[in-house]
C-alpha cells in the first residue's frame, strides 16, 4: 500500500476549511506526523488564497502579489518575513480555530437538533442561527449517508436537514462558491437517500437540482465527481450498467487527476459491481482487485467487505468456483464485524451458490432452501426470486426438471402478495409457461434472472424474452 500523501487539490480544501470532518481529520494527522513536503506544501498555499480572504487581511491585493512572488521564485522560508504572510498566517490560525470550534460543536447541536419531532427540526433551523454553520451541515450530509439501508426514512430526513442548512449559510462567513458546493452536495445525497428508498424518479430531481447548483460554485472537480458518482448508482438501479460503467470512469478520471486514490479505489470497486451485473465478470474481478489495491481497508471496513464480496460472486459466476472459496476463505472473519441480517443473508446465499459451482449439490440445496426461506420472512421478494432461479439451475443441472414447477408456482404467490411491480410478475408467468411446456433451460434463467436484477428498482423496465 503505497503511503498516503494528501493531493494539492485536497490541502487547498483543508486551508479552506472545506473537508468532510473525517477527511479533515485525516490531513491533520498526516501533517502531525511530521510530513515535511505536505507541510511545506501547506505553508505555499496559506498566503495565496482568495481575494475574499485577502480582503480580511486589510492588505492591498498589489502588496500581496510582490509577496506572492517572493514565495513563488525565493528560497523556503523568504517569503514568511513579510507583513502580509505574518498576516495571513495569523488571520488562518483564527479561522482555523473557528472551523475547529464549530466542529466540536456539531455533534451536539446535532443531538439537540434531533430530540424535536421532525417538524420542530425544521423549525430550529430556520431560527436559530446556532444550527446555521457548515460543520453541523456537513455531519448531516455524513449522518444521512452512513444511514444508508439501516434506516432509508431517516437517511432522507437527514438529508432534508442538510439542505434546510446550507441554505441558511452564510456565504458573508464561508465564500459564496463553498455555499454552493455544499447545497450541491447536500441535494445529490438527497438523491441518494431517495435511491435507497426505490424512489428512483425523486432521486433523478435531486440529481438535476444537485448538477444545476454545482455548475454555479467552485467548479471542484471533486464536487463534480461526487455528484457523478451517485448519479452512476441511480443508473446502476436502473438498469442501466452500461451506461453506469461508462459515467464511473470519468469518476475514476477526476479522482486519478487530484490525487484521491481512496476515492479513486471506491469508484473502481463501484464500476467492478456494474459491470459484474452487466454479466462481464473477467473485467468486474479485475476492475475490483484494482481498487481493492487502491484503498486503505481499515478505513471503510464495509466497503472493503461488499468489495470482496462482490469479487467472490463473480469468480463464482465465472465458473471458477475454486477459486472463489479459497478467496471467501481469506476474509470469510469479517463477516461477523457487521453482524446484521443483510449481510449475514448474503454470506448464506454466496456459500451456497459455490457450495452449487463445486458440485455439491444436497449442500447447495439445503442453503438455497434456507436462503429463500429467509427471504421470504423478511419481506426481500426479489432476494427470494433470485435464490428460486438458484434452485431451479441446480434441478436442471441434476435432472429434476419436474420439481422446478413447484419452484415457480410457490414464488407466484408471494410476489402478488409483496406487490412486486407487474413486469417482474411477467417474468416469472413467462418462466412459469416455459416450464409447463417443458422449454425451460438454463439460458432462459440467466435471462429471467439478469432482467430481475435490472428491474429491482426500476418498476418502469419491461420484460422482453428473447424468443
Amino acid at each position: 500500500m503505497p503511503e498516503y500523501h494528501p493531493g494539492r487539490l485536497t490541502l487547498e480544501r483543508f486551508v479552506r476549511g472545506d473537508l468532510f470532518a473525517h477527511e479533515s481529520r485525516k490531513v491533520e494527522d498526516h501533517l502531525r506526523s511530521g510530513c515535511r513536503a505536505c507541510q511545506r506544501d501547506v505553508d505555499r498555499l496559506l498566503p495565496v488564497l482568495d481575494d475574499a480572504f485577502l480582503a480580511t487581511t486589510g492588505c492591498e491585493l498589489a502588496d500581496f502579489g510582490a509577496a506572492r512572488l517572493d514565495i513563488d521564485d525565493a528560497d523556503e522560508g523568504v517569503g514568511e518575513e513579510t507583513p502580509v504572510l505574518t498576516i495571513a498566517f495569523e488571520r488562518l490560525e483564527q479561522r482555523l480555530m473557528a472551523i475547529q470550534r464549530e466542529r466540536e460543536a456539531a455533534p451536539r447541536l446535532l443531538v439537540e437538533l434531533l430530540a424535536g419531532s421532525p417538524a420542530e427540526r425544521q423549525a430550529a433551523v430556520r431560527a436559530s442561527s446556532d444550527f446555521q454553520t457548515l460543520a453541523l451541515c456537513d455531519l448531516l450530509i455524513d449522518r444521512s449517508f452512513d444511514a444508508g439501508f439501516a434506516d432509508r426514512a431517516g437517511a432522507i430526513e437527514l438529508a432534508e436537514l442538510a439542505i434546510a442548512v446550507a441554505d441558511r449559510l452564510d456565504a458573508a462567513t464561508y465564500g459564496a462558491s463553498v455555499v454552493q458546493d455544499l447545497k450541491a452536495r447536500a441535494w445529490a445525497y438527497l438523491g441518494n437517500a431517495r435511491r435507497i428508498n426505490s424512489d428512483l424518479a425523486g432521486c433523478g430531481e435531486a440529481i438535476e437540482i444537485a448538477e444545476r447548483l454545482v455548475e454555479e460554485g467552485s467548479a471542484d472537480p471533486l464536487e463534480e465527481a461526487r455528484i457523478l458518482d451517485l448519479k452512476a448508482s441511480l443508473l446502476s438501479d436502473q438498469g442501466r450498467f452500461e451506461d453506469a460503467a461508462e459515467l464511473l470512469d470519468r469518476v475514476i478520471d477526476i479522482y486519478s487527476d487530484v490525487n484521491e486514490p481512496q476515492r479513486m479505489g471506491r469508484a473502481m470497486i463501484s464500476k467492478g459491481v456494474v459491470e459484474g451485473y452487466a454479466g462481464r465478470f473477467e473485467v468486474a474481478i479485475a476492475v475490483i482487485r484494482e481498487g481493492l489495491s487502491r484503498i486503505e481497508l481499515e478505513r471503510e471496513p464495509r466497503l472493503a467487505l461488499i468489495a470482496r464480496h462482490n469479487l467472490v460472486w463473480f469468480l463464482n459466476d465465472s465458473g471458477r468456483a475454486g477459486d472463489a472459496r479459497a478467496e471467501l476463505a481469506a476474509f470469510r472473519h469479517s463477516y461477523r464485524e457487521f453482524p446484521d441480517d443483510w449481510t449475514g443473508l448474503r454470506l448464506a446465499w454466496l456459500e451456497a451458490r459455490i457450495a452449487a459451482g463445486l458440485g455439491r449439490h444436497l449442500e447447495a440445496e439445503g442453503a438455497l432452501l434456507a436462503v429463500r426461506k429467509r427471504s421470504v420472512e423478511e419481506g426481500l421478494s426479489y432476494e427470494a426470486a433470485m435464490a428460486t432461479l438458484d434452485l431451479a439451475s441446480l434441478f436442471l443441472q441434476t435432472g429434476r426438471t419436474a420439481e422446478v414447477r413447484g419452484l415457480v408456482q410457490e414464488m407466484l404467490p408471494v410476489f402478488v402478495e409483496q406487490e412486486v411491480h407487474r413486469h417482474a410478475i411477467s417474468a416469472l408467468l413467462a418462466f412459469e409457461r416455459a416450464v409447463e411446456m417443458d422449454r425451460v433451460n438454463l439460458e432462459l434463467i440467466r435471462e429471467i434472472g439478469s432482467y430481475l436484477l435490472r428491474a429491482r428498482r426500476n418498476p418502469a423496465l419491461p420484460f422482453r424474452p428473447r424468443s
